[in-house]
């Protein structure tokens, strides 16, 4: 089997197929490091996650946990993300979240008293629409006998799932004091309220319901715990491997065709596997990784949807002290106004004034205890940086590493601004681009999440692991949703429907067994 790409999806499905299955696995990544966004990086002794920063409580028998534990061989340690684990900052005011959903509602209602009988509305709502997305996650991949009868369940919650944001806050809330909190993760997937699906909040609200986690000794653990079974089993990772094409013989996928990132000179190499798997996202392969001439009929509306959500991200390398400046190591998003809307589009982040930004630390040291490196995360759009596009990473044109600088600089302003001192504590940063994250993950102009988490976005029905390819399939976060968790449950599922009609339940009842023998 071959599968494209090396992200927490790939490495999933390929986890589940060597140990379950004894499948040997050839996974072509086009990066020189495994891993897609949940790799991490070094620079000057600092260490970073390239775009994990923290998960929501999956274990306690939940099935997202035994998947993880199966794929992980129980090898995975999780610290919790400090309490508040959140504070969501405005100009004058802050609401600290901590990972208790009674506290978190109870905290709201104090806060806003009139608004109790809606708040406590809007708790039972995001279970609502988190229980449509398991609906619709199971479509995606069960059987047509069972498939069909999950959509028409899932068909009561229709209106309440795919409302945008906007609307449902409009028609819950009148503070918008309120409205502004209520909404203060969306950039956990991305999108303003006016453009996101209610589902995809309340999915992301309720999964930090109960707080953050994340690895032990970092990201490269989670890699580190996964990849070893693949090769056991006789799988292969080849890195700097970009696939070009895939080959398609009457009606077909038999292949792939791969191009060397270290020599672009070189021929063609053909590999050649009974099934082809896909993590490279729906807008790359549908439009760039199939050949043309196959007209799917659902090409169009795959362009139509690709507007990927990109950021730019500051990596700092920290000295000592981040507890004295009101730190604990938890999240903060900071804001410069309510309107979120306005946040999103951050115009004057170019000018060294961004609106609003997202902070995360990494754990401390296990031996020092120290926080010793932070992300800086802000929201921009692709078209202001595509002018240096086509020129090579690293000797780009003098004023693309100006304006690099100007927005760090607005950003350590920014933070700086709520936190005297913080920018003496920088020893090193760094900034990433939409450009770094193109010509690292080969995602559509450096999108962080996939197709976006709009209504129309989850009413295709093309969007599912069986493609209208014979022996083609995908996996990753258009399959599923956004987010390391349901990238990796995405893996999961292509697994499912490779084993067949009852592939779900065999592979749940083996992942049990073996979850419990390690406990």
């Amino acid at each position: 089997m071959i599968v494209i790409g090396s992200g927490i999806s790939a490495l999933t499905l390929a986890g589940i197929l060597s140990r379950f299955n004894k499948k040997k696995v050839l996974i072509l990544e086009q990066h020189s490091r495994t891993g897609g966004y949940s790799h991490s990086f070094s620079r000057k002794g600092y260490t970073w996650s390239a775009g994990f920063h923290y998960i929501g409580n999956i274990f306690n028998g939940k099935l997202a946990g035994i998947v993880l534990s199966f794929i992980t061989d129980g090898k995975l340690h999780w610290c919790k993300t400090p309490e508040p684990f959140e504070s969501f900052q405005f100009p004058d005011f802050t609401f600290s979240v901590y990972g208790e959903e009674k506290k978190f509602r109870n905290d709201l209602i104090e806060a806003f008293p009139e608004e109790k009988k809606a708040i406590r509305s809007y708790f039972r709502d995001i279970k609502k629409v988190s229980f449509w997305f398991v609906l619709y996650y199971l479509s995606r991949f069960l059987p047509a006998f069972f498939s069909r009868p999950l959509e028409l369940i899932c068909s009561v919650f229709d209106k309440l799932a795919l409302m945008s944001t906007e609307e449902y806050l409009k028609s819950k809330f009148k503070s918008e004091k309120l409205k502004s909190i209520i909404i203060s993760q969306w950039g956990n997937y991305g999108l303003p309220p006016s453009q996101s699906a209610f589902m995809i909040h309340g999915l992301v609200a309720n999964h930090f319901i109960n707080g953050g986690y994340y690895p032990e000794g970092g990201t490269d653990k989670i890699l580190e715990s996964i990849v070893p079974s693949i090769i056991k089993n006789g799988g292969t990772i080849l890195h700097n491997t970009s696939v070009t094409n895939v080959i398609i013989e009457n009606g077909r996928a038999i292949g792939v065709a791969t191009r060397s990132q270290k020599n672009k000179e070189a021929p063609l190499n053909n590999y050649y596997a009974p099934v082809i798997v896909s993590s490279a996202g729906a807008y790359n392969t549908f439009t760039k990784l199939v050949p043309e001439h196959l007209n799917l009929p659902f090409k169009n509306k795959c362009l139509e949807l690709s507007r990927p959500s990109v950021c730019v991200a500051l990596y700092l390398g920290l000295k000592d002290g981040i507890n004295s400046l009101g730190f604990s190591g938890a999240n903060c998003w900071i804001y410069g106004t309510f309107d979120h809307e306005d946040s999103f589009l951050n115009t004057e982040l170019l000018n060294g004034k961004p609106s609003f930004c997202f902070l995360s630390f990494t754990p401390p040291d296990k031996i020092t205890g120290k926080v010793n490196t932070a992300t800086i995360i802000a929201l921009t759009n692709y078209d202001s940086f595509k002018e240096w596009g086509h020129q090579i990473s690293g000797k780009r044109d003098k004023c693309y590493y100006e304006l690099k600088e100007k927005i760090a600089a607005g950003l350590i302003e920014f933070v700086t601004a709520r936190y005297p001192g913080f920018s003496s504590m920088i020893d090193y940063y760094e900034l990433g681009t939409p450009l770094s994250a193109e010509k690292f993950t080969a995602s559509h102009e450096g999108g962080m999440y996939g197709l976006p988490a709009t209504p129309e976005r989850y009413r295709q029905k093309w969007l599912s692991v069986k493609t209208p390819i014979d022996g083609l399939y995908l996996t990753g976060t258009d399959v599923c949703s956004l987010g390391i968790v349901s990238s990796m449950m995405s893996g999961f599922a292509t697994a499912s429907y490779l084993n067949g009609p009852a592939g779900l339940f065999k592979l749940v009842r083996h992942m049990r067994k073996s979850v419990k023998r390690q406990s």
